[in-house]
C-alpha cells in the first residue's frame, strides 16, 4: 500500500468514527456529498428485501467524475468494509455477508463512494432487510381461489406443499384494476382458507397470497379477482357487462371498455351446467355484441363473460346470466 493510499484510508477511518451513515438516514444522499458531480445509487437489495445470510452481492451504479477510488459499506450504521476500485478502474464488488446468528434478523445498510479527487457521497439507506437461510424460505401457495359466500363475504382458499418451518400466510388486496396492493389479511400456519367479510358487490377486488416464516417470504401466487381469473392481469378488464334476451334466440350484450387500447374482445358463453366456449369477437372499441342463431335454444339459461385482448389479455369481465324467450 503506497503513502497516498494509506493517507486516504486514515482520513476515511477518522470520518467513519465521527460520522458513519447513522446520522444521515433522513437525507443521506445530499447531506454527505462533497461534490454535485458524483452519485451512488443502490439497485439491489433494497428496503424490505430478503437476502441470503452467507453472501449477497450489492448491485449499485456510480456517477464517476474523476474516477473510482473506493466504496465503503456501512451495516446498521457502523463501518463494515472498505472496497477499492478494481485494477482496471471499474467499480469494486461489494457484498453483504453474515454468519448464521443473523438468520431471522433485519438489517439496514448504505454505501459511501469516493472518487479519485477524494470527493465522497452516500447512497440512500436500505432498511428492514431480512437475513435468511434461503433453504428454509417457504414455497409459494397454489390453487388460490375465491368463493362467493354472500354479496359482502368472500372466501379465499389455497393449497401449500411446504414441508419446512410451518409458514403463515399474507393476503394482499387491491380495489379495482388501478388500485394498489397492500397487506390485508393474515392466516396462521395450518390455515388454508379465510373470509374477506368486508367486500362490496359493486367493487372488483384483486387478491394475491404468499407464505412467510422467520427465514423470509415466498414469491406471490397468481392473482385472482372477483370477476374471475385466467389472464395476465396486465390490462384492465371490460366492466359492467349486461345481457338482455331480445327474441327466442337473440341475446344482446353491452359493456364498458375501460382501456381503449385493446385489439379486440373475445365473447364466451356457457350453459348453466357446462364450460365456457368462444362464440364470437368484437372489434376494438366495441361496447356491444349480439349473439344470434349461434346455437341458442329457446327458454334456456346462458352465462356470458368477455375479455379484452391486446399485447396480453385482460382478466374476465363480470359474469352475467340470461334466459332466452
Amino acid at each position: 500500500m503506497n503513502n497516498k493510499t494509506i493517507y486516504k484510508f486514515i482520513i476515511a477511518s477518522v470520518v467513519i468514527l465521527f460520522a458513519g451513515c447513522s446520522d444521515l438516514f433522513t437525507n443521506p444522499g445530499s447531506a454527505s456529498s462533497s461534490s454535485g458531480k458524483i452519485s451512488i445509487a443502490i439497485a439491489n437489495p433494497v428496503t424490505n428485501d430478503t437476502i441470503v445470510y452467507k453472501s449477497s452481492t450489492i448491485t449499485y451504479s456510480l456517477t464517476k467524475d474523476s474516477g473510482i477510488y473506493a466504496v465503503e459499506l456501512y451495516v446498521n450504521g457502523a463501518f463494515s468494509s472498505w472496497n477499492v476500485a478494481n485494477s482496471d478502474g471499474s467499480q469494486p464488488t461489494v457484498t453483504l455477508a453474515f454468519d448464521s446468528t443473523y438468520i431471522g434478523k433485519r438489517i439496514s445498510y448504505c454505501l459511501k463512494y469516493y472518487d479519485k479527487d477524494n470527493n465522497s457521497v452516500y447512497s440512500d439507506t436500505m432498511s428492514n432487510i431480512l437475513v435468511a437461510d434461503v433453504s428454509k424460505i417457504p414455497y409459494t401457495p397454489y390453487n388460490f381461489a375465491i368463493t362467493m359466500v354472500s354479496s359482502t363475504v368472500l372466501n379465499l382458499s389455497w393449497s401449500d406443499s411446504t414441508s419446512l418451518t410451518a409458514p403463515g400466510y399474507e393476503i394482499y388486496r387491491k380495489r379495482g384494476f388501478h388500485g394498489t396492493f397492500s397487506l390485508y389479511l393474515a392466516a396462521s400456519p395450518g390455515v388454508y382458507n379465510i373470509n374477506d367479510a368486508d367486500a362490496s358487490d359493486t367493487t372488483v377486488y384483486y387478491y394475491k397470497i404468499r407464505s412467510s416464516n422467520t427465514s423470509g417470504a415466498s414469491a406471490f401466487s397468481s392473482i385472482v379477482n372477483t370477476y374471475g381469473t385466467g389472464a395476465t392481469h396486465s390490462i384492465a378488464p371490460p366492466t359492467g357487462l349486461t345481457a338482455t334476451a331480445k327474441a327466442t334466440n337473440v341475446v344482446s350484450l353491452k359493456w364498458t371498455d375501460d382501456i381503449g387500447s385493446e385489439n379486440y374482445f373475445k365473447i364466451e358463453r356457457r350453459y348453466s351446467w357446462g364450460s365456457y366456449s368462444t362464440v364470437g369477437t368484437a372489434v376494438k372499441g366495441a361496447t356491444q355484441y349480439v349473439d344470434s342463431a349461434n346455437g341458442l335454444l329457446t327458454s334456456t339459461s346462458y352465462y356470458y363473460r368477455i375479455k379484452a385482448i391486446a399485447g396480453s389479455d385482460s382478466s374476465w369481465s363480470n359474469e352475467v346470466s340470461v334466459t332466452t324467450q
